[in-house]
Protein backbone atom coordinates (compact mmCIF):
# COMPACT_ATOMS: atom_id res chain seq x y z
CA UNK A 1 0.00 0.00 0.00
CA UNK A 2 1.47 3.29 -0.99
CA UNK A 3 2.01 5.83 1.63
CA UNK A 4 -0.83 8.33 0.22
CA UNK A 5 -3.10 5.41 0.63
CA UNK A 6 -2.38 4.75 3.82
CA UNK A 7 -2.55 8.79 5.23
CA UNK A 8 -5.91 9.46 6.45
CA UNK A 9 -7.58 12.17 5.21
CA UNK A 10 -9.28 15.05 7.13
CA UNK A 11 -11.50 17.96 5.55
CA UNK A 12 -11.49 20.85 8.04
CA UNK A 13 -14.04 24.34 7.33
CA UNK A 14 -11.95 27.25 7.78
CA UNK A 15 -12.74 27.90 10.80
CA UNK A 16 -10.85 28.85 14.12
CA UNK A 17 -11.41 26.17 16.43
CA UNK A 18 -10.42 23.48 13.67
CA UNK A 19 -7.31 25.56 12.46
CA UNK A 20 -6.12 26.31 16.07
CA UNK A 21 -6.07 22.52 16.59
CA UNK A 22 -4.20 21.65 13.89
CA UNK A 23 -1.51 24.47 14.41
CA UNK A 24 -1.22 23.02 18.06
CA UNK A 25 -1.47 18.71 16.84
CA UNK A 26 1.90 18.17 15.77
CA UNK A 27 0.84 14.64 14.74
CA UNK A 28 -1.59 16.02 11.38
CA UNK A 29 1.87 17.12 9.58
CA UNK A 30 3.32 13.44 9.22
CA UNK A 31 0.34 11.02 9.44
CA UNK A 32 -2.69 12.82 8.16
CA UNK A 33 -3.07 14.65 4.58
CA UNK A 34 -5.65 17.89 5.59
CA UNK A 35 -8.28 19.42 3.17
CA UNK A 36 -8.78 22.84 4.14
CA UNK A 37 -12.21 23.93 2.56
CA UNK A 38 -12.48 27.81 2.70
CA UNK A 39 -15.60 29.53 3.63
CA UNK A 40 -16.93 33.07 2.51
CA UNK A 41 -16.94 33.98 6.17
CA UNK A 42 -13.16 34.43 5.77
CA UNK A 43 -11.61 37.64 5.76
CA UNK A 44 -9.05 38.38 3.65
CA UNK A 45 -6.79 40.08 6.57
CA UNK A 46 -8.62 38.58 9.52
CA UNK A 47 -6.91 35.98 11.95
CA UNK A 48 -8.39 33.17 10.59
CA UNK A 49 -6.84 33.22 7.10
CA UNK A 50 -3.49 33.91 8.63
CA UNK A 51 -3.88 30.33 10.60
CA UNK A 52 -4.78 28.66 7.31
CA UNK A 53 -1.84 30.02 5.91
CA UNK A 54 0.28 29.41 8.81
CA UNK A 55 -0.78 25.69 8.68
CA UNK A 56 -0.09 25.21 5.08
CA UNK A 57 3.56 26.66 5.45
CA UNK A 58 3.94 24.13 8.33
CA UNK A 59 2.56 21.93 6.08
CA UNK A 60 4.62 22.60 3.31
CA UNK A 61 7.53 22.46 4.97
CA UNK A 62 7.04 19.18 5.69
CA UNK A 63 6.60 17.84 2.51
CA UNK A 64 2.62 17.33 3.01
CA UNK A 65 1.34 20.06 0.82
CA UNK A 66 -2.22 21.01 2.11
CA UNK A 67 -5.19 20.22 -0.12
CA UNK A 68 -7.08 23.96 -0.68
CA UNK A 69 -10.82 23.57 -1.61
CA UNK A 70 -12.41 26.88 -2.94
CA UNK A 71 -15.84 25.29 -3.74
CA UNK A 72 -17.95 27.07 -1.23
CA UNK A 73 -16.79 30.37 -2.29
CA UNK A 74 -19.10 32.55 -3.80
CA UNK A 75 -18.66 35.48 -5.54
CA UNK A 76 -19.43 37.63 -2.42
CA UNK A 77 -15.88 36.11 -0.74
CA UNK A 78 -13.45 38.90 0.56
CA UNK A 79 -10.13 36.48 -0.68
CA UNK A 80 -10.89 36.97 -4.12
CA UNK A 81 -13.08 37.45 -7.48
CA UNK A 82 -12.30 33.64 -8.84
CA UNK A 83 -10.77 30.22 -7.54
CA UNK A 84 -7.49 31.10 -9.23
CA UNK A 85 -7.39 34.86 -7.56
CA UNK A 86 -8.07 32.80 -4.27
CA UNK A 87 -5.24 29.73 -5.10
CA UNK A 88 -3.00 32.73 -6.68
CA UNK A 89 -2.72 34.51 -3.40
CA UNK A 90 -3.15 32.35 -0.75
CA UNK A 91 0.11 30.93 -2.74
CA UNK A 92 2.15 33.69 -2.90
CA UNK A 93 1.31 33.95 0.93
CA UNK A 94 2.80 30.90 1.83
CA UNK A 95 5.87 31.15 -0.51
CA UNK A 96 6.82 34.75 0.96
CA UNK A 97 6.69 32.85 4.47
CA UNK A 98 8.65 30.14 3.27
CA UNK A 99 11.48 31.96 1.36
CA UNK A 100 14.00 30.41 0.26
CA UNK A 101 12.89 26.94 1.25
CA UNK A 102 10.03 27.71 -1.21
CA UNK A 103 12.63 28.73 -3.74
CA UNK A 104 14.77 25.18 -3.01
CA UNK A 105 11.91 22.71 -2.81
CA UNK A 106 10.51 20.86 -5.61
CA UNK A 107 7.36 20.31 -3.39
CA UNK A 108 4.30 22.88 -4.15
CA UNK A 109 2.87 25.04 -1.14
CA UNK A 110 -0.92 23.71 -1.48
CA UNK A 111 -2.91 21.24 -3.87
CA UNK A 112 -5.47 22.44 -5.39
CA UNK A 113 -9.20 20.72 -5.57
CA UNK A 114 -11.91 20.97 -8.03
CA UNK A 115 -15.26 19.65 -7.99
CA UNK A 116 -15.70 16.27 -10.66
CA UNK A 117 -18.97 19.05 -12.39
CA UNK A 118 -15.63 21.58 -12.82
CA UNK A 119 -16.92 23.39 -16.76
CA UNK A 120 -14.06 24.01 -19.09
CA UNK A 121 -13.60 27.62 -17.77
CA UNK A 122 -13.33 26.33 -14.77
CA UNK A 123 -10.58 23.73 -15.79
CA UNK A 124 -8.69 26.56 -17.66
CA UNK A 125 -8.26 28.45 -14.64
CA UNK A 126 -6.78 25.68 -12.67
CA UNK A 127 -4.64 25.12 -16.06
CA UNK A 128 -3.18 28.63 -15.66
CA UNK A 129 -2.96 28.06 -11.70
CA UNK A 130 -0.97 25.16 -12.32
CA UNK A 131 1.59 26.95 -14.94
CA UNK A 132 3.18 28.40 -12.30
CA UNK A 133 4.33 24.68 -11.08
CA UNK A 134 3.39 21.66 -11.80
CA UNK A 135 1.51 19.74 -9.00
CA UNK A 136 -1.06 16.97 -8.64
CA UNK A 137 -4.63 17.72 -8.37
CA UNK A 138 -7.42 16.64 -6.41
CA UNK A 139 -11.04 15.78 -8.02
CA UNK A 140 -14.17 16.05 -5.49
CA UNK A 141 -16.74 13.42 -6.88
CA UNK A 142 -19.62 14.69 -4.39
CA UNK A 143 -22.05 11.56 -3.85
CA UNK A 144 -21.77 10.92 -7.47
CA UNK A 145 -24.63 8.83 -9.13
CA UNK A 146 -22.82 8.74 -12.29
CA UNK A 147 -22.70 5.48 -14.00
CA UNK A 148 -18.66 4.23 -14.33
CA UNK A 149 -18.01 4.68 -18.35
CA UNK A 150 -19.53 8.26 -17.40
CA UNK A 151 -17.24 8.81 -14.48
CA UNK A 152 -14.22 7.62 -16.52
CA UNK A 153 -14.75 10.07 -19.61
CA UNK A 154 -15.17 13.10 -16.45
CA UNK A 155 -12.03 12.24 -14.99
CA UNK A 156 -10.01 11.63 -18.65
CA UNK A 157 -11.67 15.26 -19.54
CA UNK A 158 -10.34 16.90 -16.54
CA UNK A 159 -6.86 15.11 -16.51
CA UNK A 160 -6.79 16.15 -20.31
CA UNK A 161 -7.41 19.94 -19.46
CA UNK A 162 -4.99 19.96 -16.66
CA UNK A 163 -2.70 18.64 -19.16
CA UNK A 164 -1.91 15.94 -16.45
CA UNK A 165 -2.30 12.00 -16.23
CA UNK A 166 -4.69 10.20 -14.38
CA UNK A 167 -1.84 9.23 -12.14
CA UNK A 168 -1.77 12.92 -11.04
CA UNK A 169 -5.40 12.72 -9.86
CA UNK A 170 -5.87 12.07 -6.21
CA UNK A 171 -9.73 11.04 -6.20
CA UNK A 172 -12.24 12.14 -3.37
CA UNK A 173 -15.56 10.25 -3.27
CA UNK A 174 -17.15 12.62 -0.86
CA UNK A 175 -20.50 11.00 0.48
CA UNK A 176 -21.47 13.71 2.78
CA UNK A 177 -23.33 13.32 6.10
CA UNK A 178 -24.26 9.08 6.47
CA UNK A 179 -26.85 8.80 9.05
CA UNK A 180 -26.57 4.71 8.54
CA UNK A 181 -24.47 2.39 6.71
CA UNK A 182 -26.60 1.87 3.39
CA UNK A 183 -26.23 -0.86 1.21
CA UNK A 184 -26.67 1.21 -2.39
CA UNK A 185 -24.23 3.23 -0.99
CA UNK A 186 -21.92 1.05 -0.74
CA UNK A 187 -22.59 -1.23 -3.86
CA UNK A 188 -22.30 2.33 -5.78
CA UNK A 189 -19.20 3.27 -4.40
CA UNK A 190 -17.59 -0.19 -5.12
CA UNK A 191 -18.75 -0.58 -8.65
CA UNK A 192 -17.28 2.92 -9.19
CA UNK A 193 -13.98 2.39 -7.56
CA UNK A 194 -13.42 -0.94 -8.96
CA UNK A 195 -14.53 0.24 -12.54
CA UNK A 196 -11.74 3.10 -12.25
CA UNK A 197 -9.23 1.07 -11.67
CA UNK A 198 -9.52 -1.89 -13.70
CA UNK A 199 -8.79 1.30 -16.68
CA UNK A 200 -6.36 4.08 -14.98
CA UNK A 201 -4.25 4.07 -11.85
CA UNK A 202 -4.70 7.22 -10.09
CA UNK A 203 -2.36 9.26 -7.37
CA UNK A 204 -4.69 8.00 -4.22
CA UNK A 205 -8.84 6.88 -3.94
CA UNK A 206 -10.43 7.93 -0.68
CA UNK A 207 -14.16 7.57 0.77
CA UNK A 208 -14.69 10.99 2.83
CA UNK A 209 -17.96 11.05 5.16
CA UNK A 210 -19.36 11.90 7.90
CA UNK A 211 -21.97 10.93 10.96
CA UNK A 212 -21.65 14.11 13.43
CA UNK A 213 -25.34 15.32 13.13
CA UNK A 214 -26.24 19.13 12.75
CA UNK A 215 -28.06 19.22 15.64
CA UNK A 216 -27.13 17.42 19.03
CA UNK A 217 -29.62 15.79 21.12
CA UNK A 218 -30.46 15.87 24.41
CA UNK A 219 -27.85 15.76 27.31
CA UNK A 220 -28.11 12.05 28.21
CA UNK A 221 -24.02 11.02 27.80
CA UNK A 222 -23.65 8.20 25.15
CA UNK A 223 -21.72 6.54 22.37
CA UNK A 224 -22.52 7.49 18.66
CA UNK A 225 -21.39 4.35 15.75
CA UNK A 226 -19.04 6.44 13.45
CA UNK A 227 -21.05 5.40 10.18
CA UNK A 228 -18.08 6.63 8.03
CA UNK A 229 -15.88 4.45 9.42
CA UNK A 230 -18.29 1.49 8.68
CA UNK A 231 -18.62 2.88 5.24
CA UNK A 232 -14.88 3.15 4.73
CA UNK A 233 -14.35 -0.78 5.93
CA UNK A 234 -17.06 -2.02 3.54
CA UNK A 235 -16.10 -0.59 0.49
CA UNK A 236 -12.52 -1.42 1.20
CA UNK A 237 -13.99 -4.93 1.77
CA UNK A 238 -15.89 -5.26 -1.29
CA UNK A 239 -14.30 -3.97 -3.54
CA UNK A 240 -10.84 -5.20 -2.64
CA UNK A 241 -8.83 -1.87 -3.88
CA UNK A 242 -6.36 0.56 -1.30
CA UNK A 243 -8.87 3.00 -0.73
CA UNK A 244 -7.51 6.05 2.23
CA UNK A 245 -10.17 6.55 4.95
CA UNK A 246 -11.57 10.33 5.30
CA UNK A 247 -13.62 11.94 7.75
CA UNK A 248 -15.16 15.64 8.72
CA UNK A 249 -13.35 15.18 12.29
CA UNK A 250 -15.93 15.90 14.99
CA UNK A 251 -18.08 18.58 13.16
CA UNK A 252 -21.28 18.10 10.49
CA UNK A 253 -19.84 17.70 6.33
CA UNK A 254 -21.66 20.36 5.81
CA UNK A 255 -20.86 24.38 6.53
CA UNK A 256 -23.27 25.99 8.87
CA UNK A 257 -24.30 29.47 7.49
CA UNK A 258 -22.44 31.68 9.92
CA UNK A 259 -25.02 34.26 12.04
CA UNK A 260 -23.79 37.56 14.09
CA UNK A 261 -24.72 37.29 17.77
CA UNK A 262 -25.90 33.62 17.15
CA UNK A 263 -27.06 31.53 20.19
CA UNK A 264 -24.73 30.33 22.57
CA UNK A 265 -24.51 26.25 22.63
CA UNK A 266 -24.74 24.75 25.66
CA UNK A 267 -21.59 22.53 26.47
CA UNK A 268 -21.09 19.37 25.30
CA UNK A 269 -18.29 17.09 23.09
CA UNK A 270 -17.87 14.89 20.60
CA UNK A 271 -14.90 12.58 21.67
CA UNK A 272 -13.73 10.13 19.35
CA UNK A 273 -12.97 6.25 20.12
CA UNK A 274 -12.82 3.30 17.92
CA UNK A 275 -15.37 2.90 15.97
CA UNK A 276 -17.82 5.46 17.78
CA UNK A 277 -18.25 9.01 19.40
CA UNK A 278 -18.61 9.52 22.93
CA UNK A 279 -21.12 12.09 23.23
CA UNK A 280 -21.15 14.34 26.53
CA UNK A 281 -22.75 17.65 27.16
CA UNK A 282 -24.78 19.54 29.93
CA UNK A 283 -27.54 22.30 29.71
CA UNK A 284 -27.01 25.64 31.24
CA UNK A 285 -29.69 26.70 33.92
CA UNK A 286 -28.50 29.62 34.40
CA UNK A 287 -29.44 31.05 30.56
CA UNK A 288 -32.32 32.99 30.17
CA UNK A 289 -32.81 32.62 25.90
CA UNK A 290 -29.97 33.57 24.78
CA UNK A 291 -28.73 35.64 27.58
CA UNK A 292 -26.04 33.63 29.51
CA UNK A 293 -24.47 34.97 32.62
CA UNK A 294 -20.49 35.78 32.08
CA UNK A 295 -18.49 33.17 33.23
CA UNK A 296 -21.44 30.08 33.43
CA UNK A 297 -20.88 28.46 30.12
CA UNK A 298 -17.10 28.00 31.26
CA UNK A 299 -18.71 26.54 34.41
CA UNK A 300 -21.07 23.98 32.91
CA UNK A 301 -18.12 22.83 30.28
CA UNK A 302 -15.87 22.48 32.90
CA UNK A 303 -18.32 19.42 33.93
CA UNK A 304 -18.47 18.28 31.03
CA UNK A 305 -14.24 17.92 30.72
CA UNK A 306 -14.45 16.62 34.71
CA UNK A 307 -16.42 13.51 33.12
CA UNK A 308 -15.02 12.74 30.55
CA UNK A 309 -11.47 13.04 32.24
CA UNK A 310 -12.96 10.29 34.63
CA UNK A 311 -14.46 8.00 32.09
CA UNK A 312 -11.99 4.68 30.73
CA UNK A 313 -12.96 6.25 27.32
CA UNK A 314 -10.50 9.30 27.75
CA UNK A 315 -7.22 8.63 26.15
CA UNK A 316 -5.32 10.18 29.18
CA UNK A 317 -3.55 13.77 29.35
CA UNK A 318 -0.39 13.48 27.13
CA UNK A 319 -2.38 11.90 24.16
CA UNK A 320 -3.14 15.13 22.60
CA UNK A 321 -2.68 18.60 23.15
CA UNK A 322 -6.59 18.58 22.87
CA UNK A 323 -6.28 15.90 25.40
CA UNK A 324 -4.35 17.93 27.72
CA UNK A 325 -6.25 21.00 27.77
CA UNK A 326 -9.43 19.08 28.73
CA UNK A 327 -7.67 17.79 31.51
CA UNK A 328 -5.97 20.59 32.94
CA UNK A 329 -8.79 22.92 32.25
CA UNK A 330 -10.42 21.71 35.34
CA UNK A 331 -7.97 22.90 37.68
CA UNK A 332 -6.57 26.34 36.17
CA UNK A 333 -7.82 29.45 38.16
CA UNK A 334 -9.48 31.50 34.64
CA UNK A 335 -9.44 28.46 32.00
CA UNK A 336 -10.67 29.86 28.64
CA UNK A 337 -13.11 27.51 27.71
CA UNK A 338 -16.26 29.36 27.15
CA UNK A 339 -16.46 28.86 23.65
CA UNK A 340 -17.57 25.99 20.74
CA UNK A 341 -14.61 26.64 19.26
CA UNK A 342 -12.75 25.67 21.91
CA UNK A 343 -14.33 22.83 22.53
CA UNK A 344 -14.05 21.66 18.81
CA UNK A 345 -10.42 22.65 18.95
CA UNK A 346 -9.58 19.91 21.89
CA UNK A 347 -11.88 17.58 20.10
CA UNK A 348 -9.98 17.61 16.96
CA UNK A 349 -7.00 17.65 18.05
CA UNK A 350 -7.85 14.72 20.10
CA UNK A 351 -9.26 13.18 16.68
CA UNK A 352 -6.40 13.86 14.60
CA UNK A 353 -4.28 11.86 17.00
CA UNK A 354 -6.54 8.70 16.76
CA UNK A 355 -7.23 8.17 12.97
CA UNK A 356 -3.58 8.95 12.53
CA UNK A 357 -2.55 5.77 14.74
CA UNK A 358 -5.45 3.92 13.46
CA UNK A 359 -4.86 3.26 10.71
CA UNK A 360 -6.96 -0.62 10.30
CA UNK A 361 -9.64 1.05 13.05
CA UNK A 362 -9.66 4.73 13.12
Amino acid sequence: MSAAQRTPLLAVKSKEGELQALLNTTEVNDRVQVMVELLDSVDSGGLVIKKVVDFCVESASRGRPVWVDTTWLTRASDLGASPRAVLERLEHEIEESLGLFSICSEQPCLIPVVPLNTDDEGLRAIRMFLEHRRRPVVVRCRQTSLPTTELLRTLDRIATALRLGTDELHLVFDEGYVRKLETHRVDALVDNITGLANRNEYASVAVLAGSTPRKRGGYETHLRRRVEVELWKAVREASGERIRYGDYGVVHPDPQKSSKGGRIPNPYIYYTVPGATLYIARKNPERKGNSVPPGSTERYFLKVADELVHRPEFAGADFSWGDRNLYTCRKRPNPQVGSASRWIAFATSHHVVHVSRSLDTP
